[in-house]
Parts: structure tokens; C-alpha cells; sequence
């Protein structure tokens, strides 16, 4: 038997300013969604599939469906690859569950780094990684925060996206696997059965439409689900402290060295059923 969650709204800001955004939103951490972040960004009117097709269509791209939830294979494993242009072309065509994340678009057609700029809102933002995100309707990543626990800033350019988010302190409550940013819960048709501590925390959700960017805080999970084929930019930032950033780099020793080792040691699906066993037993301790 499966339920719906309900879910509270996120705030939308036409025009914020630097000290609001940081006493109002970066400090509390909070999530906020802007419309002044990308206002002026040329991006937002030249991104087209078709000029993105011209600058780089040939370019093999990897290519991505379920991420986590009821599998044991690595997030950053590929489902297949195909060039970008056959790629654009496809998600235009109908719904797909096929997507691309973390791609550096900007080492085919660096020209695009003129298009959009880093407003000045009192973080450090890693500029040499920003990131084109692409799906087709229907694509989803299932929920998890940020590896290095950097904040994001996701613009979307065209298309929409459902956007689910909790706070950072909720991950007994989402029954997040142990030495992972990630749990099991498939957050489209969440089973409150399986999970009833679900019930006993308050998620947000919001609709990205194009002009949109959402400010998600350093360990805040997030799912997002492509209502309709989309493209968005993530730009992300360091946390503020370097205690902080030192978290951020033990997440990724635990995830890339210490959990891919005890999978390799005692198999694959063994581990991530007995991480499973794990989080169901901190939940009900929470």
C-alpha cells in the first residue's frame, strides 16, 4: 500500500538582495527560489536544443536513468551513451527516463561561459565546475544530497522540474544509507508502509519553470523529476567553514574508498542490503 506526502511551498523572490539572501537564506540555510539570479543571463534566450546541437551534437554523452533507490549499482555508473545531438532529439520526441548530469559541456563549446555570470551573494562558487543537466519527461534522480556537501544553485533554462526537498537534519527520518548521501525511498510514489517515518517530517516542493533557480543548501536532499524534457545549469559553492569543507571531503573518502570497498569485499547486494537493514534500524531509533 502506498500514501502521498503533503509538502510546504518554498519561497519565490522576484528581487533579493545580498544581504537578504544571506541573512535570510544562506545563514539559516533555507531554500529559496530567485527569478533575479539569471535575470540578464543571455543563456536563458540562446540555449536552445537546436544551438546546443550545432556547438557540440556529435559529442558521445553518457547517459543515466534510476540513480539509487532499490539497485546496488554506483550513481555515477552509465546506462548507455549516445551522441548529443541523437540525444536532444530524443527527449523532444516523447517522455524518456534517460537524463545527463555532470556534463561539461564547456570543454566542447567553452563560448557558453560568456552566457551567464555569478551574482555576488557572499559564498565562493566552485567556478570551474558549473554543469549542464538534461532530461526527458519522466527522467528522475531519486533523492540524496550533494557528494561534497556543496550548496547548489540550479537555474532552469527550459522545460520544468519537480523539485522535492528536505532539511539536512532529516536523513534517520529518510532512512539514508550509511556511508552514502543516499536512501531507498522512490519519492514519486513514496510506501509509507516500508517507511513510516516519512510521516513524522515535513518535506517542500516547488515547480521550476525557465528563468527559475533554486538556492539548495549545503546537505539538504533533493529530488528532482523532469515534468517536461528539460535543460538546467547547476552552479554550486563551497560551505562556508572550513570544518565544513572538511566534512564535505570525508563524504567522499566514505562513499568512493570505504563503502565501494565493503561492496567489493562482501558483494555488491549483499552490503546494500544490509545498508538498508541499517537505516530502517536508525529510523526507528530517531
Amino acid at each position: 500500500m502506498t500514501s502521498q506526502l503533503s509538502y510546504l511551498s518554498i519561497d519565490r523572490r522576484d528581487n533579493l538582495s545580498r544581504e537578504e539572501f544571506i541573512d535570510q537564506y544562506l545563514k539559516p540555510k533555507r531554500p529559496v527560489i530567485m527569478r533575479s539570479f539569471a535575470a540578464n543571463w543571455p543563456a536563458l534566450e540562446k540555449w536552445s536544443y537546436d544551438y546546443l546541437k550545432q556547438g557540440c551534437g556529435d559529442v558521445e554523452v553518457p547517459l543515466y536513468s534510476e540513480a539509487f533507490a532499490n539497485s546496488d549499482n554506483d550513481y555515477l555508473d552509465s546506462t548507455q551513451s549516445m551522441p548529443f545531438g541523437e540525444y536532444l532529439d530524443l527527449i523532444q520526441a516523447g517522455p524518456t527516463p534517460l537524463r545527463m548530469f555532470l556534463f561539461n559541456v564547456f570543454k566542447h563549446m567553452p563560448q557558453l561561459r560568456e552566457d551567464f555570470s555569478y551574482p555576488d551573494l557572499g559564498v565562493t562558487f566552485l567556478k570551474n565546475h558549473p554543469f549542464l543537466f538534461v532530461g526527458g519527461q519522466d527522467a528522475y534522480v531519486d533523492i540524496h544530497y550533494d557528494l561534497d556537501h556543496s550548496h547548489v544553485f540550479l537555474t532552469q533554462m527550459t522545460g520544468t522540474k519537480r523539485v522535492i526537498l528536505y532539511g539536512s537534519e532529516n536523513g534517520r527520518h529518510l532512512y539514508q544509507h550509511p556511508l552514502t548521501v543516499s536512501c531507498n525511498i522512490d519519492f514519486r510514489n513514496p510506501d509509507l508502509e516500508r517507511y513510516p517515518k516519512l510521516k513524522d517530517i515535513h518535506g517542500y516542493e516547488c515547480i521550476l519553470e525557465p528563468g527559475d533557480t533554486i538556492f539548495i543548501p549545503s546537505r539538504w536532499w533533493h529530488f528532482i523529476e523532469y515534468s517536461s524534457a528539460g535543460i538546467s545549469l547547476t552552479l554550486r559553492a563551497l560551505p562556508e567553514t572550513w570544518p565544513a569543507r572538511a566534512a564535505g571531503l570525508a563524504s567522499i573518502f566514505k562513499l568512493k574508498v570505504i563503502d565501494q570497498y565493503v561492496g567489493k569485499m562482501i558483494g555488491e547486494k549483499k552490503w546494500y542490503q544490509m545498508k538498508e537493514d541499517w537505516a530502517h534500524a536508525r529510523a526507528r531509533k530517531a
